[in-house]
Parts: structure tokens; sequence; C-alpha cells
């Protein structure tokens, strides 16, 4: 039986975050059809163009056609503005003992290819495992951090990645050269606060003492709030007893007051304003709403409740809608995934730059558009009725059309942008 194939009916497979270069021209996948595809300019024109199936085979014969795979990603995008930003020579500890590892391995590997003693499937590296580890260890030896320090799996140049994840970083080295070995690690873990919602309210309380013109120390706000919890653990049964938060918890909370207040309570206003007084080169605003700055703050729902004693109005049913944590819920076994939660809020703010006015604030479970879709009403909206809901003392009648409204490249504000 005889066999024929034809390139004839052969196409272009592109995906919807791949940058397509037609003859210098870049473009990105709008539309594909039957007869062809249909992509839009990589510029602000927005203008559009179909090509054929037949069209794009010619011109990828002559080498007219170059595709970056995955270049409008926004995984590989802040990898690239890491490029720009990043100093690897400024990479230190664990950070420099990650990448060495990844480098080398990857350099391991690419010399075993061309030396025609490894292929890049699994069997094969499998098989020259040993080898690759001994070239890695050898080539990382010379650029690996000296120290003591505990090596964690991700850091043991001992243990070889497994095929899929060498492919991986060999194809982050290929797009992204160096860069595209660094990694988001030393952001894991729990950055909130550990403290007993009860033991943040004492602390809060006691460092407020810290603003006195008799200028307490550091270590006599301590003190404080080490007799203020010994006080109420005498108070209650063994088993309700709280833990006293270390000294550089304290220093903390003290340090993350506002330094203007700081400064007015201990030493007056005028030596205040004086030491903030306003710098020359700053923003050259002049008129209320002309510039608009919009950012998001983390923060602990159970600690805001606790230092404005509003966790004890509320009842452990109304805690439990909130995804606050009770204690004694450990112990039942409905609320057993919620054991020790602190739930963490997103408080979105607007400041008026000219003004320094507050002219919109939002709370809500976690960054989003809607949040941001409240905001821009609430800085249009007059919030006296608000205000008077509180019992403020100040009017909060500011409002407008802001001129020019700046904010973060937060995915919230990029998809109320982009509806």
């Amino acid at each position: 039986m005889d066999l024929s194939f034809s390139n004839e009916n052969t196409r272009y497979a592109f995906g919807r975050f791949d940058r397509v270069t037609v003859d210098g021209m870049a473009f990105r996948l709008h539309m594909e059809m039957e007869v062809g595809v249909v992509m839009t300019q990589d510029d602000d024109t927005g203008f559009s163009k179909q090509f054929s199936h037949q069209d794009l085979s010619r011109l990828g014969s002559l080498g007219r056609i170059r595709v970056e795979r995955n270049y409008f990603n926004p995984a590989a995008a802040r990898k690239r503005q890491l490029a720009h930003g990043v100093s690897l020579s400024a990479l230190s500890e664990r950070p420099l003992r990650r990448f060495v590892c990844k480098d080398a391995y990857c350099q391991a590997a690419i010399d075993m290819h061309r030396e025609k003693l490894m292929n890049f499937t699994d069997a094969s590296i499998k098989a020259s495992t040993d080898m690759l580890v001994g070239r890695a260890a050898q080539l990382a030896s010379k650029h690996a951090p000296s120290g003591a320090m505990h090596i964690l799996p991700s850091e043991n140049m001992g243990e070889a990645p497994s095929p899929r994840t060498l492919r991986r970083w060999l194809a982050e080295r290929n797009d992204l050269n160096l860069v595209g070995h660094l990694d988001n690690m030393d952001r894991r873990g729990w950055r909130g606060t550990r403290l007993d919602p009860e033991v943040a309210c004492i602390m809060h309380r006691e460092v407020q003492g810290y603003l006195s013109r008799d200028k307490p120390t550091i270590q006599h706000i301590y003190e404080n709030v080490q007799l203020a919890i010994r006080e109420r653990n005498e108070q209650h049964p063994e088993e309700d007893q709280l833990s006293v938060p270390s000294r550089e918890t304290v220093r903390r909370a003290i340090r993350a007051l506002d330094p203007f207040r700081v400064e007015v309570a201990r030493n007056g206003e005028a030596a205040a304003r004086k030491r903030f007084r306003p710098v020359l080169n700053g923003l050259g605003v002049t008129r209320p709403l002309e510039r608009v700055e919009i950012d998001e703050w983390t923060v602990d729902a159970s600690t805001l409740l606790e230092s404005t004693n509003i966790y004890g109005m509320l009842t452990d049913d109304e805690k439990r809608q909130l995804g606050l944590y009770i204690k004694g819920d450990e112990k039942d076994p409905n609320y057993k995934a919620k054991v020790k939660r602190r739930d963490r809020w997103t408080l979105t703010a607007a400041i008026c730059c000219a003004t320094r006015c507050i002219v919109g604030m939002v709370l809500s479970r976690s960054a989003n558009s809607e949040a941001a879709v409240q905001l821009l009403q609430m800085i249009t909206t007059n919030k006296g009725a608000w205000a008077d809901a509180v019992g403020a003392l100040t009017p909060w009648d500011m409002h407008g059309t802001p001129e020019l409204i700046v904010f973060d490249g937060g995915s919230a504000f990029i998809r109320c942008a982009s509806a």
C-alpha cells in the first residue's frame, strides 16, 4: 500500500496568550475561523487583519512569522517585568540557594544533552540521575552561599528534581533567561497576627499609653502589657489563661503607630510640624479631587473588632457568620475547620492628594471588582449620612468627580477598568 502525505492542510495553532509577529508587526489572536484567523495589532489602534491558512503557511515557509508562546500570559509578563527590577547579585541566603540549585541542574542538563549523554525524556533523565546530580553539585559549589543553615528540600543539591520539574526549569530559563529561576517562596506562610483577639485588645490599649508627654519607654509599655494580662489571668480559670506577647511584638505595635501622632503626643504640635514639614518636589496638586489615589490594605478582622471594642458586642452566631474564631470551637466538630482562623479582610480606600481627605472606604472579604465599583460610587456620593449614623463629630461631605484616579496594578482595579 502506497502512502502519501501532504502539508497543504497544515495550520498554525495560536494560543490566546501568544504574540505573533508577521513582517515585523506584532499581532495577537482575536478569532479563528475555518478559512483562516483574525488577529489584532498589538498597539493602541486595535486594528484587525485577516490571514488565510494558505497565507500563513506561505509566510511561515519564508521565515516571516515569529511566534512567542504565552507572551501575554500574566505570570510570564510578571516575570519579564521582574527582569528589569531585580538584581541577581542582590540575592542572599535562601533565595540565592534556590537560584543556584535550579541554574546548576539546568546547566548540567544542557551540557549532558550537548554531549549526547542524556535526552529530555522521563526515561533518559531518570537513568542519568546520578551523573546529573554530580555535575550539578560541582557547578553549584562555586556559587552557593556558605554558612550554617538548615537546608530545605528546595535547596538540597543532593536530591534531583523530577523530569517534569527539570523540563519546566529549562523552559523558564529559555523564555526568561536567568530571571526565570526566581520564585516567590519567601512569601509563603501565614503573615497575619497570631495573637489571641483579647490579647491584641489589651496590647492595643496599653500601647496607646506611649502617646504621652511623660514619654514612657518601650520597655515600660511592655511591662504594662505584662501586668494587664496577669491581672486578667488572675480573674479567670487556668484553662482560660492568656499568653503574654513578646517584647518584639509590643515594639512592632508601637512602631506601627502614626509617627505624626506620636510626635504630637510626646513633644507637642510645634515640634511635630517642624519635623514633618513639607518637602519640595512632591505632587503638584492644587485643587480638590485633582488627583485621587486608591490602594488596598489587608486587615485582620478579629484584631480590628477587638481594638474598637466591637468584638464583645457580637454574639457567637454573628461572629461565626463573619468567619471569626471563637474560643471553644475547636471542640465542636461542626466548626473544626475554622479553629483559630484569623479571617483577613481587604480595606480599599481612596484619598484626595490635595486635601488629604479620605473620600471613600470599602471593607470586603477579598479584593474584587465589586468593592472597586462601590468605592468609585462612594467617591462621588455625599457620605454625611454614614458619618451621622456612627455619631461622628466631623462632617464627611467630601465628594465629586475626580480628574485623575491613580491605583496600583491590583487585579480588582484591572477587572473594574476593563469592564
